[in-house]
């Protein structure tokens, strides 16, 4: 199994953020994709996905309630992990040019090899989070940040139709170029992929400290990228 873990140099150089808009942009090279294309792609696409979570308990504005003494601000608190196959082309591609569109002197070229990518023995999914209060930013920092592989290996999997599931091979925390943590699987059951049928739905469950977690389904037949499946 390769350690696939890390971006080019030029990447870490630069936060890389995602908003939300629908669709996907394959009809155009990604040198030309816009800032909306990139956004739907990271975040509306077959690929990547927002789960947005939200929090009510601490709207006690009424009957003169406060918790301002634990921090409330009296308001809805939301949180979003941002999932992405990061063994996609596409999703590579959409960082890229990211990237690019951050930095007019930078050439497409100079980030081939990020793009271009070998990720043939390997799944790799990565998961950004954000949240509008700190409290439950800082939750999910520390749950990211301190995990290890070993410590992730039973809870963390992707699951197939049939039950069958996919183990952990191996744990990244954040990296300062913004994509996320990753999550990397083994492609290969021996010399036969793991996923087999492009019909298959790829159940990914991810389980971390402090009961934060989350699950989606991705579905393989909406994963095809000029003229190839990618996950």
């Amino acid at each position: 199994m390769k350690r696939i873990v890390s971006v080019s140099t030029l990447l870490v150089l630069l936060a890389i953020t995602g908003l939300s808009q629908k669709g996907t942009v394959a009809a155009k090279p990604w040198q030309d994709w816009t800032k909306e294309d990139v956004d739907k792609m990271l975040n509306k696409s077959p690929w990547g996905h927002v789960i947005t979570n939200t929090d009510t308990s601490e709207m006690t504005a009424t009957l003169g309630v406060s918790r301002g003494d634990q921090g409330s601000n009296n308001q809805a608190i939301s949180w979003n992990y941002r999932i992405r196959f990061f063994s996609a082309k596409p999703i590579r591609e959409a960082f890229a040019r990211q990237v690019l569109l951050s930095n007019s002197a930078l050439k497409p070229q100079q980030l081939d090899n990020f793009v271009n990518g070998d990720y043939s023995d390997s799944i790799v999914v990565a998961v950004a989070f954000d949240s509008t209060d700190r409290r439950f930013l800082a939750e999910r920092e520390k749950a990211f940040n301190f995990a290890t592989t070993e410590q992730l290996a039973a809870t963390v999997y992707l699951e197939l139709k049939n039950g069958k599931r996919i183990p952990l091979a191996e744990y990244s925390p954040p990296a300062k170029d913004g994509t996320g943590a990753k999550f990397v699987f083994p492609r290969l059951s021996g010399t036969s992929p793991f996923i087999s049928d492009e019909k298959e739905v790829i159940h990914l469950v991810i389980n971390m400290s402090g009961g934060i977690g989350f699950d989606y389904r991705f579905k393989l037949t909406d994963m095809n990228y000029d003229g190839k499946l990618e996950y």
